[in-house]
């Protein structure tokens, strides 16, 4: 019996117990349809194992022969495929690793970078780039188009964000706290309750939403991850800070809790990244700001500042979301606006910002409630609302609505400000 081999393994006394037999797979998945393995061994038993075996995986046994006192055994590979995929895999590809760096955004490399309009519910959670095989079952993932869960900078984002965690327990001042005047610190815990439920909010929202999300497009999804850790973390200082310097978590009122879950219940990720973060979190941009820049202590101050940083990357993510998304449908803008009176008409019946929170805004400006201060108070926090009116309006110019439609859609923002 003559036949000639396209490769041949040496598989010293290797048996099939020992790793044979992975050792012959590997060998045949680089050989095409009809090229013969030759696999010299000096194992006898590989005279009875290798031709069930060959049978059992639709290859051709082509038979043993004696060779320089050992055993040659010759296998032809057949046709059927190991793993039924329509593609061949990638192969040799060598990120732009700099400065010992590996970007996320740099991972765009063969079948990686080929983002989708639209995903394929049976890739299921496989990562993009590798080839799935087919039969795989569908996924029930209902955020499916590119135009509504890709974003070019979230890759960008991600990176920020993952450099920028910081601990809620060591990188706060904690020990620099010393007593307040009672009232300064009751406005104080208000705040600090009324920004830790309105982060619930903007934890659950993107929360939600990861789990709708195909992981084609993974970025996005990376990055939504990251804000529901950043929100975690703002919601533990913001508890802590209330329980830490004699007072307490103070009251959460009705009319901001039906804000909050008038996000929770929003049923389309666009029109709820645009509530959540154009309009929500870039209002809580200036909120932060004022109560770092009034803030009495170094403790205050620093979780405004860090949590200020955090929410800044949220909004800034989803302003390029937004655009990225209205560049690609001509409908989005009327959507989104529609979103705003929806969410406003639910509203109406809802009384406005919680009272206490007000109060606490103005003795937080005053220092307290010392009647001399309350004026200078109560002109910060006029001033406060003004600058959030003014941002959104800069936002929602910045995403393309036009002057006067982005003044109208900022005026019918809900007065709690998520």
């Amino acid at each position: 019996m003559t036949f000639n081999s396209s490769t041949s393994i040496d598989a010293q006394n290797l048996s099939a117990a020992d790793g044979l037999l992975v050792l012959i797979t590997r060998a045949l998945d680089k050989l095409k349809p009809g090229e013969v393995l030759e696999i010299v061994s000096d194992n006898p038993s590989l005279e009875h194992d290798l031709p069930a075996w060959s049978r059992l995986m639709a290859h051709r046994w082509l038979g043993t022969i004696p060779k320089d006192g050992r055993r040659s055994h010759r296998i032809e590979k057949g046709s059927v495929l190991r793993v039924l995929i329509d593609r061949e895999l990638d192969w040799g590809q060598r990120a732009g690793i700099k400065d010992g760096r590996f970007d996320t955004r740099d991972w765009l490399l063969g079948h990686a970078a080929q983002i989708r309009e639209r995903a394929e519910p049976s890739d299921g959670f496989a990562p993009r780039g590798a080839a799935v095989e087919r039969g795989s079952p569908d996924f029930s993932f209902d955020v499916l188009d590119r135009n509504q869960a890709w974003s070019e900078s979230a890759a960008e984002f991600y990176e920020q964000a993952t450099a920028g965690h910081w601990d809620g327990s060591r990188d706060i001042p904690w020990s620099a706290l010393r007593p307040l005047d009672e009232e300064l610190e009751r406005a104080i815990c208000q705040l600090m309750t009324f920004l830790a439920e309105n982060e619930y909010s903007a934890l659950y929202v993107p929360a939600k939403w990861i789990a709708r999300i195909h992981p084609h497009f993974a970025e996005t999804v990376l990055f939504l991850s990251t804000q529901v850790r950043d929100e975690a973390r703002h919601i533990e200082v913001f508890v802590k800070r209330a329980l830490a310097n004699g007072g307490g978590l103070q009251f959460s009122s009705a009319s901001t809790q039906a804000s909050l879950k008038s996000l929770l219940d929003q049923e389309d990720f666009i029109q709820a990244s645009f509530l959540l973060s154009v309009l929500g979190e870039g209002t809580f941009l200036d909120l932060l700001r004022y109560i770092e820049a009034h803030a009495p202590e170094p403790v205050t101050r620093e979780i405004a500042r860090r949590t200020r940083i955090d929410e800044t990357r949220h909004v800034h993510f989803a302003l390029d979301h937004i655009r990225h998304a209205l560049r690609s449908d001509g409908t989005l803008k009327a959507k989104l606006h529609q979103a705003i009176t929806d969410r406003a008409s639910l509203l109406s019946g809802v009384k406005g910002l919680n009272p206490l929170v007000e109060e606490s805004l103005v003795i937080l400006a005053a220092g307290g409630l010392s009647s001399g201060r309350l004026p200078s108070g109560m002109k910060a926090r006029r001033q406060l609302y003004e600058t959030m009116h003014e941002n959104r309006i800069r936002r929602l110019i910045s995403i393309g609505f036009p002057d006067r439609e982005a003044e109208d859609l900022s005026e019918l923002h809900t007065p709690n400000f998520m």
